[in-house]
């Protein structure tokens, strides 16, 4: 099937263990198609004959291949959970590493909770039913096949009767498959939906309590599980629906075998022994039947998650890679030409045509109204997503000619929203420099201000942080997020509004440790204070995406009526100049 066509690459190291797996199974079904005869046989010559030491003998086989078969069962077991499990862990590592190498833009087609769904739930769906291909794929038909055969050596006539209700049962299953994959497509689409809004509870959990929003949390959530429930309710009622016929058909083939058989007992024409040996068979079709059906209900399952998985592993990037990358020297100097950017699905550019050079050892700020396009802007010069047209240069060449990890190193940026992992203070400033030194940590942390709250921790750097920081202010987050972005020795240091937790007079510090610091460093800097742009070497204006001005403090003031309302806005003055009372 096309859904599975993705785990080719998995097969040779699967068929190792699957294939001494299925060997095991084959000797199982083996052993369970002898036992019956070896039953008909006691009773028609030991039992009918009174022949002790022919049952005794007889049973003792009997016993014995129950044992071996055993053995079998569970070597087969041991294999089937391990090669399952090899998988899963398999897929999850590959999907997990193909997540990492997609852009901004791929990751986002799907969304962080359906991902994670994908990374778990449809991977957990497939290894299960790896596990079961190995367990009874191979039975099922075997077990069937072998049980008709013998039936058919045992008695034609009675024989027929389990031929003739084989086409209704195939027909249930197909009915099944057909009724069950559209409505487990729409399961697995309900659980990204409850992934989605416990992720958002989760991530906005302050916001939810500062507002009192439990009761509406809930009620989003409750229709979100209750829609899950109800799919996964009606998905389980339409297979389960066929399998009261599917018994009924079998118990019903049963009652007509021992009418037939009574009758033919009757008439000496069949031994009591052949009958007993008879149904043992009709119960191990009926068995592998069943086993079909559930290995197709489980069928049914993978290959939606199969399709969701390959989905994945099939998206192309958009983002072309480099195929001879440059490797310039780090100078530090940022440009960008007639650069426009557009999201996509959306008709209107967020950047339109955008042009200017950053020199090395600048401190460059960026300024402009809430949804101007600032974030946007220094996204492209780290190639979290590609300019719609124009260029995007760093260090003198464009960023589509660098390999990715090789321009990430060239810039150090602080995001908007501080960023924290779970780990001690130590590990997080150290992110992007393991092997840093306590000396240069140090210097970090003093230049970002962070000395003045870590030593009064409980463990100093090793004070443990939890999910995104939640024991840190604000405050003490960005400072962290500021002194690991200097530990990476960058040539380009980005600050997208990474000082808006912070106090004026900590900001104002950090500016001045960070001048003395930055000696040869440039720093691109993104702040919607005007306090925290005037001192800058230039100031960049954004306005609805447009570069409106670009010049010194006073320069603006004099120049651009966008920068000046910004500055009257903030400063309190009227359009005359004069402080507004």
């Amino acid at each position: 099937m096309k859904s599975f066509r993705w785990l080719g690459r998995y097969m040779p190291p699967y068929l190792k263990l699957a294939i001494p797996a299925w060997v095991a199974l084959l000797v199982e079904v083996l052993v369970d198609l002898s036992l019956p005869t070896l039953m008909a046989s006691i009773v028609n010559v030991g039992i009918t004959n009174g022949d002790t030491p022919y049952i005794l003998k007889t049973g003792g086989i009997m016993l014995g291949l129950a044992f071996f078969g055993a053995l079998m069962g569970l070597s087969r077991n041991w294999l089937s959970t391990k090669v399952s499990q090899d998988l899963g862990t398999s897929v999850r590592a590959d999907l997990f590493r193909k997540t990492q190498r997609l852009s901004m833009s791929a990751i986002q087609k799907f969304g962080p909770s359906s991902m994670i769904t994908r990374l778990t739930n449809d991977v957990m769906q497939v290894q299960n039913f790896s596990f079961m291909l190995t367990r009874i794929f191979i039975r099922a038909p075997l077990l069937l096949i072998g049980s008709i055969i013998m039936a058919f050596i045992l008695n034609p006539g009675l024989a027929l009767i389990l031929v003739a209700v084989l086409p209704l049962l195939g027909f249930l299953i197909s009915l099944r498959i057909r009724r069950g994959l559209p409505l487990f497509q729409k399961v697995q689409g309900a659980i990204d939906k409850v992934n989605g809004v416990m992720r958002e509870f989760l991530s906005g959990v302050r916001v939810v309590k500062v507002f009192n929003r439990y009761d509406y949390e809930q009620a989003k959530f409750d229709t979100a599980n209750q829609n899950l429930t109800g799919l996964g309710v009606q998905a389980a009622r339409a297979m389960a629906t066929i399998q009261p016929l599917m018994l009924i058909i079998m118990n019903g083939s049963i009652l007509l075998i021992l009418w037939r058989g009574g009758i033919r007992i009757a008439s000496g024409s069949m031994l009591v022994g052949d009958i007993i040996a008879f149904i043992n068979y009709a119960l191990q079709i009926l068995q592998s039947m069943m086993m079909v059906s559930w290995l197709f209900t489980a069928g049914v399952r993978a290959k939606t998650s199969a399709d969701r998985i390959g989905q994945v592993f099939g998206l192309e990037d958009g983002m072309p890679l480099a195929e001879k990358p440059v490797v310039p020297e780090r100078q530090g100097t940022l440009e960008m030409r007639e650069a426009s950017f557009i999201w996509a699905g959306q008709s209107v550019p967020v950047l339109k045509e955008i042009s200017f050079r950053v020199e090395s050892g600048q401190t460059v700020a960026l300024i402009g109204a809430t949804g101007s396009g600032k974030s946007s802007l220094v996204s492209l010069f780290s190639r979290f997503y590609d300019a719609s047209s124009g260029s995007v240069l760093v260090d003198g060449r464009d960023v589509r000619e660098f390999e990715l990890s090789d321009l990430r190193r060239r810039i150090a940026m602080v995001p908007q929203q501080a960023i924290l992992f779970t780990g001690t203070i130590r590990e997080n400033l150290c992110w992007g420099k393991p092997e840093a030194t306590d000396e240069e940590l140090e210097a970090a942390v003093r230049v970002a201000c962070a000395d003045e709250f870590i030593p009064k921790l409980p463990d100093g750097y090793e004070t443990w942080i939890g999910q995104g920081g939640v024991n840190l202010s604000g405050g003490q987050k960005q400072r962290l997020s500021i002194a690991r972005a200097l530990l990476c020795d960058a040539p380009v240091l980005v600050l997208d509004d990474s000082t808006s937790a912070i106090d004026m007079g900590t900001e104002a510090r950090i500016r001045s440790r960070l001048r003395e610091h930055a000696k040869g460093l440039t720093v691109f800097l993104i702040a919607q204070r005007i306090h925290s742009v005037m001192g800058a070497d230039r100031i960049l204006v954004l306005d609805e995406g447009r570069l409106v001005g670009s010049g010194s403090h006073q320069e603006l003031l004099a120049d651009c009526p966008v920068y000046r309302d910004i500055y009257r806005s903030q400063m309190g003055l009227d359009q005359s100049g004069k402080e507004v009372v």
